[in-house]
């Protein structure tokens, strides 16, 4: 679970600014997630609003950012703030988070990037109740230093492979300066804190971007009947028109494969390798997000795609490809996952961009009341971070005080700033969806005149 997140000197963030998920202590604690170790209790969900430009998608890119640098091998050069001072575009961007893991460790890591370089990494964690331990440090002064200072904890070392510092040692030695510690170790398995963090980002934090698709969701539906049966219960209790899903199969040969697959001739070379030395695999489909390429058993390839099935008015099936479908249906079939209770989803953090993206507002407060009851009820203990401009969300019986972020951005200085709604003194019963629309709070857009002034044939006042 996501307790905070800290970024700095990011596009439109030019000094610290923290996404905080701990739920406020003077409200009541229902509708929240103990974490009773560490005698803190964390929010299901956390809706932000703000005016367009005002650095909303800015977070979820800089969460992001953190996420890929971890896990991908080649990632783009951070975005520093430019609207400060010239040189303040050649210091590093910063980024921590602190999280809880399926373990139920708390874990705070954090990075600084220039460019490619990295200056600084560190990693500490909780144990027994609130004290931190420093597991370890990486630092060097700036660019031209080449060689990096290390400072190992007793805990990391011990968490190392047969508890010897000297495979630490062996590690550092040859470790690019663009490359992190934390990523180096994991993927040599050789230090099991170092592996949770890293498992931690890749399979229990999701980025959903306006248009994008989550991956694992196809793969889903190939191995698991049980799951294909749920998604269909799910969605068409949400008023979507479909009679089921059906994976159509067909053999293919590795020209095929090769040619629906991005990435260059050696990519490409390096992937037809990887498929002719393994055993029953599947592989993404460069050309078709709702395809899949499957090696079976013995040695079969073939693609394997997700169809949606109707029944025509004569009774007999028509198929059609989830591309047929409404822009709706499949934004749904991407989040739908959130709801799922299984091994998945349980402790998994959620960040979506546009959350109201295709989809009816009774919709998307149905996903935010399903998730939370998924979240606590059915202790799942995920969570739902969202952007939105869909005002209609901004309802107290839907979310908490604090659950509800105003993003808003400095017009003199260009930084985005944050703040929560718990922050701000309120009158009960008050109608929070027309105290923001009318500006209370601040994070709306300010329009200098009327956009229909030239019709009318002058500007407004």
């Amino acid at each position: 679970m996501l307790i905070n997140f800290t970024v700095k000197n990011f596009k439109s963030f030019n000094e610290e600014l923290m996404l905080n998920l701990s739920a406020a202590k003077r409200f009541s604690l229902d509708g929240t997630i103990p974490a009773e170790t560490y005698r803190i209790n964390i929010l299901p969900v956390t809706g932000i609003y703000g005016a367009n430009g005002s650095g909303k998608s800015n977070l979820v890119n800089a969460v992001d950012f953190m996420r890929r640098k971890i896990i991908e091998e080649y990632t783009p050069f951070p975005v520093p703030f430019k609207f400060d001072c010239q040189s303040k575009e050649s210091e590093p961007s910063s980024f921590s988070i602190l999280f809880i893991d399926n373990k139920n460790i708390m874990y705070h890591y954090g990075f600084s990037v220039c460019g490619n370089e990295i200056l600084e990494e560190w990693l500490s964690v909780y144990y027994e109740g609130r004290r931190e331990s420093v597991l370890f440090e990486r630092f060097r002064e700036n660019l031209e230093e080449k060689k990096f200072e290390y400072n190992f904890g007793q805990k990391f070392i011990k968490a190392t492979e047969k508890g010897k510092k000297a495979y630490l040692d062996f590690t550092t030695a040859g470790l690019k300066s663009s490359r992190l510690l934390i990523t180096e170790l994991a993927e040599r398995q050789g230090n099991t804190a170092a592996s949770d963090v890293f498992n931690w980002f890749s399979s229990n934090l999701m980025i959903i971007k306006p248009g994008a698709i989550y991956s694992a969701i196809p793969f889903a539906f190939m191995v698991d009947k049980e799951f294909t049966d749920e998604v269909t219960k799910l969605l068409r209790n949400m008023d979507f028109d479909f009679d089921g899903f059906k994976i159509s199969s067909r053999n293919v040969d590795m020209d095929y494969i090769l040619s629906r697959t991005a990435g260059n001739a050696e990519e490409r070379e390096k992937i037809k390798t990887e498929i002719e030395g393994s055993g029953e695999s599947f592989w993404d489909s460069a050309m078709n997000r709702y395809s899949m390429f499957h090696k079976t058993s013995d040695g079969q390839l073939t693609e394997k795609t997700l169809l949606l099935k109707h029944i025509r008015k004569d009774g007999s099936t028509a198929l059609l490809s989830i591309d047929e479908a409404s822009s709706g249906f499949r934004r749904m079939l991407d989040l739908v996952i959130l709801l799922m209770n299984n091994d998945r989803m349980k402790n998994t953090t959620v960040v979506i961009d546009e959350i109201e993206q295709s989809l009816h507002t009774i919709i998307s407060k149905n996903l935010i009341e399903a998730l939370k009851e998924n979240s606590i009820e059915n202790d799942c203990k995920s969570q739902l971070v969202f952007i939105t401009h869909d005002t209609n969300l901004l309802d107290l019986d839907l979310l908490r005080r604090d659950e509800i972020q105003f993003m808003e951005k400095d017009r003199v200085t260009g930084e985005s700033h944050i703040t929560n709604f718990a922050e701000f003194k309120i009158v009960p019963g008050l109608n929070v969806e027309k105290g923001y629309l009318e500006g209370r709070f601040g994070a709306i857009p300010l329009l200098h005149h009327n956009l229909n002034w030239r019709k009318n044939g002058k500007k407004n006042s």
